[in-house]
């Protein structure tokens, strides 16, 4: 491979794998590739990984520390998965990883799926380069995830548990927090900001059977103001303006506030980290006139923290794409308390098509030439994009 697109076309071919769970493929990766795991965070989560992921790499950096980070999906440019300081793998590294990888995957026992390739890459690349911490994010569920063959990492997180991915992390939250939890690791400490007691006490008795200390941070959220910011008020800590708006994003910053102060960071840097976090698609002003916000809402739990920051807002119109095996009927409902809803298809295996969309009686449109329209002469005062994060990127790459 020589271009980034041959890189990307070599990993695209991979999709045909599909999800292939389990973590034999990455260790033997991993042996073959003579690499060594580095000091590292593991987070999961059904909604926050991602934010959660963004406050520690702020606090870090403004530590003084260098960071790695491997998160999916990208909103700007597929390289930022890979990240060191917030900067995405240059092409010369990713041309570079990616050939190591393939030269041993070609040799493998059993294909590897694009995102087992993907998280050897990012492995590959911290072991060139040698951040201080690398913060690792669950790409799907947690328990044999490909990222979970990390066997002693500084902290494990767990933000939230919610219904997304049924079909292979089970039906029940029960039987989605049990995947979830299974990043745990004995003598490991767990974070977590998990509000539904039954999941709390699933969570207790895997940390007895692992030997694993749990430690609920929600008790260090003293006060939230909500609005056009969101100001927060921590255990031993004056007020902050989050980076990232949301009420939500107050329990997403306390998973990173504790994770940060049993690493011994400094406070000051704790404070600047949630002042500083950014995160590109997670209520997102893209644009003030007209005022755009661009949400990467793609579940029920998502869509009900959305609309409680949206209620802020006025006179909100909504354009969404919701993908086939959501709930679309109580994402739609629940968005309608804010606004009129459009929805939309676009080029992705699991968006719902035009045909479906208008059987189910959807307000369709084709959105790009709606969007155009909308932006030359809006007709709210406020558009809110929301549904998948990959609708989310190309409706960014298309305004920008």
């Amino acid at each position: 491979m020589k271009t980034r697109q041959d890189v990307f076309d070599w990993l695209s071919g991979q999709l045909r794998f599909g999800i292939k769970p389990g973590l034999e493929r990455m260790s033997w990766m991993i042996e073959q590739l003579g690499l060594e795991e580095r000091r590292s965070i593991h987070v999961a989560g059904t909604n926050g990984k991602g934010s959660t992921v963004a406050f520690l790499r702020a606090m870090a950096m403004e530590n003084g520390l260098s960071v790695g980070t491997f998160t999916s999906p990208y909103i700007i440019q597929f390289e930022e998965r890979i990240m060191l300081n917030g900067e995405p793998i240059p092409e010369d590294a990713l041309i570079d990883v990616a050939n190591r990888v393939k030269a041993r995957a070609d040799e493998a026992p059993e294909t590897l799926t694009e995102f087992e390739l993907l998280t050897m890459m990012a492995w590959c690349y911290f072991d060139d380069t040698r951040p201080d911490l690398i913060i690792w994010e669950v790409g799907l569920g947690g328990r044999l995830d490909s990222t979970n063959v990390l066997t002693h990492p500084l902290a494990t997180i767990v933000t939230s548990i919610g219904h997304d991915h049924q079909g292979i992390l089970g039906d029940t939250l029960e039987e989605i927090a049990q995947e979830k939890y299974g990043i745990m690791k004995r003598d490991v400490p767990m974070f977590h900001s998990i509000g539904e007691e039954r999941l709390v006490e699933l969570l207790h008795q895997k940390g007895d059977d692992v030997g694993s200390s749990i430690h609920d941070v929600r008790p260090l959220v003293k006060k939230i103001v909500d609005g056009a910011d969101t100001v927060v008020t921590y255990e031993n800590m004056p007020s902050v303006v989050l980076g990232l708006t949301g009420h939500h994003q107050a329990y997403n910053g306390a998973c990173a506030v504790a994770v940060a102060r049993h690493l011994g960071w400094r406070d000051d840097a704790i404070q600047k980290g949630l002042e500083r976090a950014q995160h590109p698609g997670r209520y997102e002003l893209v644009s003030k006139r007209p005022r755009i916000i661009l949400d990467g809402a793609h579940n029920p739990e998502g869509i009900e923290a959305l609309v409680l920051q949206a209620k802020y807002e006025t006179d909100v119109t909504v354009l969404t794409a919701i993908l086939e095996d959501k709930d679309r009927d109580k994402m739609i409902h629940a968005l309608q308390e804010i606004g009129d809803v459009y929805e939309t298809t676009f080029d992705f295996p699991r968006a719902r098509t035009k045909a479906q969309l208008e059987k189910d009686g959807a307000r369709f449109v084709e959105w790009k030439a709606w969007l155009q329209n909308w932006v030359e002469s809006p007709t709210s005062e406020t558009l809110i994009v929301t549904g998948s994060l990959y609708f989310i990127s190309e409706v960014r790459r298309f305004l920008s």
